[in-house]
């Protein structure tokens, strides 16, 4: 067995992966109640994982969000993978106030079995033939009634799952959170996997929803649960990580995928790429080097993310900028680990980048508000995917949701980060 298909981070099941009975068990169930559910946590923490490992490929239909995907694309890609064929007649396009909606009439081809339509195809086994024929209908594929209807015309069974639905326009997720409790009452069942940290983010913009579906977080990860990820690895590669387990554990920071990537990279700074017939003790030279290959490779992509972040544009040469963002990167680079890994309060945050801040008594609440309740948003226009932070109203706290960016920020020079940011200008 090679080292990466037992440790790391893949799209594939990781020979490592262990159940764990607070969520696995509850997942099942949600599969068992014939209910919507829904998997959150930050990233790499083994949303994806969890569907792998209980969903063989034929009992779902995978649907990857992206910020310009509206629920008209999430529905067309189902139909598409369904082999439904449809033929888009005309675009109606709806304009309120606040929205600009549009809508697609299409012409659906449905199978059944029967007579009244004269256009036939053949299907059958072992000689024995039955005649399939088709009725053209014409449907709305915005409305989440027309797309039910067609699903289960087409005799439709399996699960529906939301790749990045943190990826999604904070409205389409609104449209989508009511469209789901359509979806409910014809059995059509979806899995959304997200990436925050509440509870109850659907039930938020739909309250109809409640106790409607299963959620189900996949944080937090405990020590004993790495360790058993380590012992499962150790057996399959025989290799020892008695010497190394505590610094790696230490460095993965509750993330599984960090955690992931360093055992791997461990076990390839030792040169071992597949299993030893003779045990093999690693060492913390070993680990060191894991611990350095891993800064590496993610030091471009989060030095990128923060400059972008910090990055505000002047409207006009009469504008005088807070530099919010900036003020926050400033704030967030004093800070101990425990308090970020904690979550840090609104409150804090205000008062930090004020004590920070070159105009102080200008930063107001109502500046706040706007940075913090923009803040997912604004990352995904600023192409940081995943978004490095999101903000949790019910609890008025902001946390760090790219599980990634603890072991960056532990193991980097923030000093020095910040001295090659752009200081903006006027400060």
């Amino acid at each position: 067995m090679k080292t990466t298909d037992v440790f790391g981070v893949s799209n594939d099941e990781i020979a490592s992966y262990i159940e764990r009975e607070e969520v696995d068990a509850k997942f099942l169930e949600g599969l068992q109640r014939n209910k919507h559910i829904i998997v959150f946590g930050a990233s790499k923490q083994g949303k994806t994982a969890l569907t792998i490992k209980h969903l063989a490929e034929k009992d779902f239909i995978r649907v990857n969000c992206s910020p310009q995907s509206a629920p008209i694309d999430i529905y067309s890609s189902v139909l598409r993978q369904l082999g439904v064929e449809f033929q888009e007649e005309r675009t109606e396009t709806t304009t309120t106030e606040a929205t600009i909606k549009a809508s697609i009439k299409a012409a659906v081809k449905i199978p059944f079995f029967g007579s009244g339509e004269t256009e036939c195809g053949a299907e059958g086994k072992g000689g024995k033939e039955k005649e399939v024929k088709y009725k053209t209908v014409e449907y709305n594929l915005a409305l989440p009634q027309d797309i039910s209807e067609i699903l289960k015309a087409v005799k439709f069974t399996k699960r529906i799952i939301l790749e990045n639905f943190h990826y999604l326009d904070e409205e389409v997720q609104k449209e989508m959170a009511f469209h789901l409790r359509v979806f409910e009452d014809f059995n059509i069942l979806f899995i959304v996997l997200g990436i925050w940290r509440e509870k109850n983010r659907l039930a938020q913009f739909n309250g109809d929803l409640q106790d409607r579906l299963i959620e189900v977080p996949v944080e937090p990860w405990r020590k004993e649960d790495f360790i058993k990820v380590i012992e499962k690895g150790s057996d399959l590669l025989q290799v020892t990580f008695e010497d190394v387990v505590d610094t790696i554990v230490e460095n993965s920071f509750d993330s599984i995928g960090v955690f992931q990537e360093l055992c791997k990279e461990t076990c390839l700074a030792a040169g071992i790429t597949e299993s030893r017939i003779t045990n093999c003790r690693l060492s913390q030279t070993h680990c060191d080097t894991a611990i350095s290959r891993k800064l590496d490779d993610y030091s471009g992509r989060h030095i990128r993310s923060i400059e972008s972040f910090v990055e505000q544009k002047i409207k006009s040469s009469e504008e005088v900028p807070l530099y919010v963002g900036y003020y926050f990167i400033k704030y967030l680079f004093s800070l101990n680990f425990k308090a970020i890994e904690a979550g840090i309060k609104r409150s804090d945050i205000h008062d930090g980048i004020r004590a920070l801040h070159h105009r102080p008594d200008d930063v107001r609440a109502s500046d706040m508000s706007y940075f913090l309740h923009n803040l997912t948003s604004s990352q995904i226009k600023k192409s940081i995917l995943p978004p490095l932070f999101d903000y949790d109203r019910s609890t008025r706290k902001l946390k760090i949701i790219d599980s990634t960016l603890y072991f960056f920020l532990r193991n980097a020079n923030r000093d020095e980060i910040m001295e090659e940011l752009d200081t903006p200008s006027g400060i």
